[in-house]
């Protein structure tokens, strides 16, 4: 996640100026923090010992609508810098005789949308386990009298 953040923010956000502006990046900033504090509350709080039901409820439920949110406006972020990568060349690399060979950093960028969305289903399964773990199913069993 810290990789995913610093490929996004470093390399596709801070080296195009013209993405910079963009809503998508105030929405990904958005939804980082609002996962980050609820998650991070939860754990400080886990790590002491203390467990409070609706922030155990947020922090395992909410996750699993909203990181896929965060996906799609990193997937977005990166298609909007895209043009730029490709007008300006940033990070296109030709190497020398020996090697004869090019990395075109749009196709790098392209490699990693699918990486990412990937990524992403293992991620969901794995929320939607942990949520499982933590919560239960969700179901409520009837008594009979």
């Amino acid at each position: 996640q810290i990789t995913e953040r610093i490929i996004v923010l470093f390399v596709v956000i801070n080296s195009q100026e013209e993405v910079q502006g963009k809503y998508v990046v105030c929405v990904l900033f958005f939804l980082w923090n609002l996962l980050d504090v609820v998650r991070y509350t939860y754990n400080m709080l886990a790590r002491m010992g203390i467990y409070y039901l609706p922030l155990t409820w947020l922090n395992f439920s909410l996750c699993i609508p909203l990181y896929p949110l965060s996906v799609l406006a990193k997937a977005f972020a990166i298609c909007v810098s895209l043009p730029y990568f490709e007008s300006f060349g940033t990070y296109s690399i030709k190497l020398p005789f020996p090697f004869a060979f090019s990395i075109y950093f749009p196709y790098v960028l392209k490699m990693y949308l699918l990486v990412l969305f990937i990524g992403m289903c293992f991620i969901i399964q794995n929320l939607f386990s942990e949520r499982k773990t933590h919560l239960g199913t969700g179901s409520i069993k009837k008594k009979r009298s």
